[in-house]
């Protein structure tokens, strides 16, 4: 488990291992009605993508009195063919009564320092829809920087949409503490 205490700027958060009793929590966190116009998908679940393919996984995020609003994942992404180039990406569903909150910052940013922590990789990114404000600004407020636009990029909902990629490095987060 992991929290989010050397963080005075954002809410505390914990980062947590899913289980059993988490199942009903990412079902709703996956409907339309949670993920809204930027995250939902209309493929057919053999056409979706599984983030064990690629390194990742998830974590529940939770207040310090635990009580669940939403989750983290992450994959890997290779930059080049030696180990070295691999790279994190990172997304997060929040509920929609506990956004506007910064618990999705504070998330965002306590898991890039968590991935670079038990790994050599030099970055964190993450990417949004060019129209989602509200993740822009957190991933701004999470010490992400925004690199650029991804030009169609996310095939969802029967059209090429365009996605802002943002980047977390390790110099950036070298005041931190490792775990």
């Amino acid at each position: 488990m992991s929290t989010s205490d050397i963080y005075n700027d954002l809410p505390h958060v914990v980062l947590r291992e899913a289980q059993e009793t988490d199942t009903d929590l990412l079902e709703i966190l996956s409907t339309p009605s949670v993920c809204g116009e930027w995250d939902t998908f209309d493929d057919p679940p053999d056409a979706m993508l599984s983030g064990l393919h690629y390194g990742g996984d998830s974590k529940i995020v939770e207040l310090a009195d635990g009580t669940r609003v939403g989750s983290v994942s992450w994959i890997q992404i290779p930059y080049g063919p030696n180990v070295m180039s691999l790279a994190w990406s990172i997304g997060i569903t929040v509920l929609p009564q506990y956004r506007g909150r910064h618990l999705g910052a504070s998330a965002q940013r306590l898991l890039a320092d968590e991935l670079l922590g038990r790994s050599t990789a030099n970055r964190v990114q993450a990417d949004t829809d060019i129209g989602n404000i509200p993740e822009q600004k957190a991933l701004e407020r999470a010490g992400f920087s925004r690199e650029g636009i991804a030009r169609g990029a996310q095939w969802r909902r029967g059209e090429w949409h365009d996605r802002i990629v943002y980047s977390y490095l390790r110099n950036e987060a070298s005041d931190r503490q490792f775990e």
